[in-house]
């Protein structure tokens, strides 16, 4: 498993499902935009808008939808993005696995290990049953602003533990949640 030590809690952030180039994504989840361009330039800014230039991102998966492995694809969005990133791969990521670090990319892993404050924090692209740390946090599901997933995943969230959170954008305002951010969750279901 790949663990990530972080120093600068400060400058820690998660997300997921951003689904970056598949406009599909805005019907099966009702995202408000009105053209796949509309929701790539807002993901992008609201990215932008909160993680600092030196921020680290936590991606849960879904980052895009290349059909094929595609390094200088991803290595061109990531560009785009503020901060450098670990990309704990979605059943949508055609990106090899790699720890060597390679431009923005620290490493993409399956499952990786965050430790942080203290904490660790399990992040992958779907939640798990059992995870040998404080919390994890996961995509995939794609809760929505309601809280609640629809679909397939309708009954998912009756199953979490109150120690597990979905990252998705879906539920987080289209925004990366800060590690301040998941802290206050957490300790609101307490």
């Amino acid at each position: 498993m790949y663990t990530l030590n972080i120093t600068d809690s400060n400058k820690l952030y998660f997300t997921s499902d951003t689904h970056i180039g598949h406009y599909n994504i805005c019907r099966y989840c009702n995202r408000p935009f009105e053209s796949r361009s509309d929701m790539d330039k807002s993901l992008i800014e609201n990215w932008n808008r909160v993680v600092p230039e030196d921020g680290i991102v936590v991606h849960c998966g879904d980052f895009t939808l290349i059909h094929k492995e595609n390094m200088d694809k991803y290595q061109k969005l990531f560009n785009k993005l503020n901060g450098r990133i670990l990309l704990c791969r979605g059943n949508h990521d055609m990106i090899p696995l790699t720890t060597e670090p390679i431009g923005k990319l620290i490493a993409s892993v399956d499952i990786a290990m965050i430790e942080v404050d203290g904490k660790k924090i399990m992040a992958s692209h779907y939640p798990m049953v059992a995870y040998p740390a404080d919390y994890q946090v996961f995509g995939h599901i794609h809760t929505l602003s309601d809280g609640l997933c629809h679909g397939v995943d309708g009954d998912i969230n009756t199953k979490l533990r109150k120690t597990q959170y979905d990252v998705g954008v879906d539920q987080n305002n289209y925004t990366p949640v800060s590690y301040k951010q998941l802290c206050e969750i957490f300790k609101n279901r307490e």
